[in-house]
């Protein structure tokens, strides 16, 4: 694979970092085009307009990333493994230096505020480079609950960036996902 899905406009306000592309999101050359249900939880997360719903599943993350048409801040998106193409999360497996690798080759990424971490092998990626966030290693749960939000902050390349765990935004149990997304935009 040539090119990744990545989309990432210049000084975005948040990134949201997902595992992998599926194959069938590279053959459409769009991320979660299968379903509604990632459009679905931004929208009713108040992080898209309900406008995104209205665009055909394989042209919403251009329009929503690329061309920044569906809200009032910038948003992107990007693979932690952009060449790994695998449904199952369970075999994938992260090289040690494949988030360094990511925030130094993606355009813009360094240059954003927030960074949402799309599921547990994502958070643990990131926490196993940074040291600020060994901790969150585990997403603590509290009265049978993860908690997920905000689990600190990197510098790199002389910014500051703050880092989310989120729940991956489809193919999960976690009740009222939203409002954790919510969260990203307060």
């Amino acid at each position: 694979m040539e090119k990744t899905l990545s989309i990432i406009p210049e000084n975005p306000d948040l990134v949201f970092i997902a595992l992998n592309p599926t194959e069938e999101a590279l053959n459409n050359k769009a991320v979660f085009s299968r379903d509604n249900a990632y459009w679905n939880l931004l929208e009713k997360a108040g992080i898209l307009e309900m406008s995104i719903l209205k665009v055909d599943l394989k042209d919403r993350a251009k329009e929503a990333f690329l061309e920044q048409k569906h809200s009032k801040k910038k948003f992107g998106f990007a693979d932690l493994l952009p060449k790994v193409s695998e449904t199952d999360s369970n075999k994938v497996k992260i090289p040690k230096d494949a988030v360094n690798d990511l925030l130094k080759t993606t355009p813009h990424l360094k240059d954003t505020k927030k960074i949402a971490l799309m599921g547990q092998k994502v958070v643990d990626a990131f926490a196993r480079n940074f040291v600020g966030i060994k901790k969150w290693k585990n997403i603590p749960v509290i009265d049978g609950k993860r908690q997920f939000g905000c689990i600190g902050s990197i510098i790199f390349d002389g910014r500051k960036i703050e880092l989310f765990a989120m729940p991956f935004p489809v193919n999960n149990n976690v009740k009222n996902k939203h409002e954790c997304y919510a969260s990203l935009i307060k």
